[in-house]
């Protein structure tokens, strides 16, 4: 539990004094072009960098290996950066930072480490200004509303920050107040971003697999919607009425009385960050129970409500130790779930396709899983079914019942190799209603992987497919028979096939259809590979003439030639990507 030293409150509005705390006259600009500018420099760097070492440099036989090599260096870097910068402006980049340092399941350490002190250390607005903002939004002084308050706040988010403070009928409570501005610094930072998105998203193999202007339109709607703290206090009381009691999983109680649109008063709970793994273990908490747990509670939410939590980053997840350690036995806990400002909704017919997903995953099916594929318009149209299929039973065949620490000596590079054609024709788009769906997931999947590395997280799904099968009528006993039938018709019918088979072709009548999709492919491969050669070796004339005009003294019509070289393997890469 947290140790909070309660202090009371007074109003002073010219200077504070000792157990007073000052209300800000008003609120300072947050200069906001000065903002964008250096949020769109940011970005653009970015963007040149990615653009010149993946694409470029690695797209050229002689330079590829040095983009492979330093490519860890080279997004540290980037990622110590982006921390700097996220630190000192806040807002929608804090947001994005903490999403991507909860996937240590895909992402290198070097970039997690550099991005996690972003889960904790956001700087806090100060106290004045955030009691600024509770008199204009409540119109009563703090101690009219509040019998005391801690001035320390206990957690500074990217959008607001959180005190402790206790009402005046004697309930403890957390008072969470929204940054001073926040709504004018969303406002730029999604405009810089939108900029960013302009400049990428007609780049070929992004155009053909995501419509990125609804998904930014999408990550827009969401977010504002989280600026919403009266929304927050509604998704909070639907979240505990899908929860059951029994779930071992609690969010706390939203006061909405008290709560504004930038001020949200909810019950005060607390507990033991969930990955701090050395507290836990302290505490006789085991972490593989806390992971099922979690993994559970998140199958529920998209599974069975359709309402799940979109931000379940570490920040926002506690665990609570509920009694003393006994005998042997370890110490019952509750999983505390906090910020329910972002959440995705799921329409019933795509909760009823994932279902189905789930279903396949358990049963080990390549064919239904690229089915539910196809009916999530996730496969691009023209896709070659037959290459994904294969490829689904290539990866179930390498990940299929194992645990997490089993999944890491997997041979991605042996299932990159056979798959090499679906990889680099990438026939997989985005649908817009399911990013933050594959956020939630992801997240998730990164926490409960750090609490228990020998997770199997076919496991967690299976109970839950015969939990849905069984609650939709459907009975596994009889669909094996069903299946076992079949399989017994089709072994009668087989020796009947043979001999019209045999039939046809002492007539003559046989028919060969040749499938010409692959041949295509490697056609589309060596007109590729011709461009680039082509393309190489026009860069390089042009690049070793300006080296000769240079040496001659020619220094402007060098910078040309080289201009030109420039301009000429752009080209060829792109004419070999499209």
């Amino acid at each position: 539990m947290y140790t909070v030293f309660v202090k009371p409150i007074t109003q002073a509005r010219d200077t504070p004094s000792a157990g007073t705390l000052t209300v800000a006259r008003d609120i300072p600009s947050i200069r906001p072009r000065r903002r964008f500018l250096r949020l769109s420099w940011f970005l653009a760097g970015v963007i040149a960098h990615v653009f010149w070492f993946d694409i470029v440099l690695s797209g050229i036989r002689l330079t590829r290996w040095y983009a492979r090599r330093s490519a860890l260096r080279r997004y540290g870097a980037i990622a110590r950066e982006f921390r700097h910068i996220a630190l000192a402006l806040g807002g929608v980049l804090i947001k994005l930072g903490q999403f991507l340092s909860a996937r240590a399941d895909i992402l290198p350490a070097v970039i997690t480490d550099e991005l996690a002190d972003l889960q904790d250390e956001v700087p806090a607005a100060p106290l004045a200004l955030v009691m600024r903002t509770i008199v204009d939004e409540t119109g009563q002084t703090p101690d009219a509303l509040f019998a005391a308050w801690d001035a320390a706040p206990v957690a500074a988010a990217s959008l607001g920050q959180v005190y402790f403070a206790r009402l005046h009928d004697g309930r403890d409570v957390a008072v969470k107040v929204q940054r001073p501005r926040i709504d004018e610094i969303v406002d730029v930072d999604l405009r810089a971003l939108q900029w960013a998105v302009k400049v990428v998203r007609n780049y070929p193999r992004l155009r053909r697999r995501a419509n990125l202007d609804q998904l930014f339109d999408e990550f827009a709607r969401v977010l504002r919607e989280e600026l919403d703290y009266t929304a927050e206090a509604r998704h909070a009381l639907q979240f505990r009425a899908n929860l059951p009691a029994d779930a071992g999983v609690y969010v706390p109680e939203p006061y909405v009385d008290l709560s504004t649109r930038r001020v949200l008063v909810m019950e005060r709970v607390g507990g033991i960050k969930l990955n701090d793994y050395a507290a836990l273990e302290a505490a006789g908490i085991e972490r593989r129970m806390v992971a099922a747990r979690l993994y559970r509670a998140f199958l529920q939410q998209i599974f069975i409500d359709g309402f799940f939590h979109a931000d379940p980053h570490p920040g926002n997840l506690f665990v609570r130790p509920d009694a003393a350690r006994q005998a042997g036995v370890a110490t019952p806990f509750t999983i505390m779930l906090l910020d329910c400002g972002m959440v995705g909704h799921l329409p019933r017919r795509t909760i009823e396709i994932i279902r189905s997903g789930m279903v396949a995953v358990a049963a080990n099916d390549a064919e239904r899983i690229v089915a539910v594929l196809e009916r999530m318009r996730m496969i691009l149209p023209g896709a070659d079914r037959r290459q994904i299929v294969r490829a689904v039973e290539l990866v179930l065949q390498h990940t299929y019942d194992r645990n997490q620490r089993e999944l890491g000596t997997v041979d991605v590079e042996r299932i990159f190799a056979e798959t090499e054609d679906l990889i680099r024709d990438l026939p997989f788009q985005i649908p817009q209603d399911l990013i933050y769906l594959g956020r939630s997931v992801s997240l998730v999947s990164g926490i409960v992987t750090g609490l228990d590395p020998e997770i199997n997280l076919f496991d967690g799904i299976r109970p839950f497919a015969r939990d849905l099968a069984a609650a939709e009528g459907q009975d596994w006993l009889a669909t094996l028979r069903d299946e076992a039938g079949d399989l017994t018709r089709a072994l009668l019918a087989l020796p009947r096939r043979m001999d019209q088979f045999y039939a046809t072709a002492q007539r003559g009548d046989l028919r060969v259809v040749i499938e010409t999709r692959e041949l295509e492919r490697h056609v589309r491969r060596v007109e590729r590979a011709t461009n680039r050669l082509a393309g190489a070796v026009i860069a390089a004339a042009a690049l070793l003439g300006g080296v000769a005009l240079q040496l001659g003294g020619a220094v402007d019509e060098a910078r040309l030639c080289w201009l030109a070289a420039g301009l000429a393997a752009w080209l060829s890469l792109r004419r070999g990507r499209t």
